[in-house]
């Protein structure tokens, strides 16, 4: 029961980070842009050293090379088809009014189009648990990183069309729902399925394909349009530093 209980508690945290981003909203209002560039910055960076340091390398330790750079590929793949038929998460540049339906829709359109890139982060944390516990810990805590901005992402535009604070916010939180609803399909599955080396193993590569897609495809260039009015290299800077704070985390949590 543990296998289930334990990976939705912490996708729900997770999911649950979104409304942080829409609470930051709802105290301070509007979040520059090159804040935020730095911010969507350094959660590509934890998101990379995820995906590569911690995720593909343990799949590589139960697959052979070609299984696990193949299901990697497949769940690059998948995210790929998703993009493609489902809303894409953009950003825009926002301006303020009072009732705007044109940046209420985008505020709509953003906001589904995460709750749908969640679904798989929840699969992800539940591979990562079922390898081992300390692994799905440290993906619940990286993913919550990327997921404050996205909701800050989620409830600017919804705010600045005519929702109050409060129900943007809250329209952010929604957005990270869909993350425990992915983790208890994937340890569904995975018990279901044996919960074998080579069943994790898989799931572990395909979890390293989305996460790599998301922070390629989505995390990255959104980093870049909002951090263009930033000084040259802030947003470098942020996915640098991402990537060094991802790996500390790592290594704190190995050792403990």
């Amino acid at each position: 029961m543990n296998s289930i209980v334990n990976p939705f508690l912490l996708s729900l945290i997770a999911g649950s980070a979104s409304g942080l981003g829409g609470l930051i909203v709802l105290m301070f209002g509007e979040v520059e842009d090159w804040l935020m560039g730095i911010l969507m910055g350094f959660a590509g960076g934890v998101m990379l050293v995820v995906s590569f340091l911690e995720l593909f390398t343990e799949a590589l330790g139960l697959l052979s090379h070609v299984e696990a750079t193949l299901a990697f590929t497949l769940g690059a793949l998948i995210m790929m088809a998703l993009d493609l038929t489902l809303p894409h998460m953009e950003t825009g540049r926002w301006e303020s009014g009072i009732v705007n339906p044109k940046l209420m829709k985008r505020g709509v359109i953003i906001a589904l189009g995460i709750s749908l890139h969640n679904l798989p982060e929840g699969l992800v944390i539940s591979a990562s648990y079922s390898r081992m516990p300390r692994l799905g810990l440290m993906i619940a805590i990286m993913i919550c990183l990327h997921n404050i901005p996205e909701g800050i992402a989620t409830a600017i535009p919804l705010h600045l069309a005519g929702l109050s604070k409060r129900r943007a916010a809250a329209m952010a939180l929604m957005s990270g729902m869909t993350e425990p609803l992915g983790a208890l399909l994937g340890s569904i599955v995975i018990n279901s399925l044996g919960a074998s080396d080579y069943i994790i193993g898989l799931g572990l590569a395909v979890a390293a394909g989305v996460m790599t897609y998301i922070t390629v495809d989505e995390l990255i260039p959104m980093a870049h349009e909002y951090g263009s009015s930033a000084p040259k290299h802030y947003v470098s800077t942020g996915l640098l530093m991402g990537m060094l704070f991802g790996h500390f985390v790592s290594v704190i949590l190995k050792i403990s």
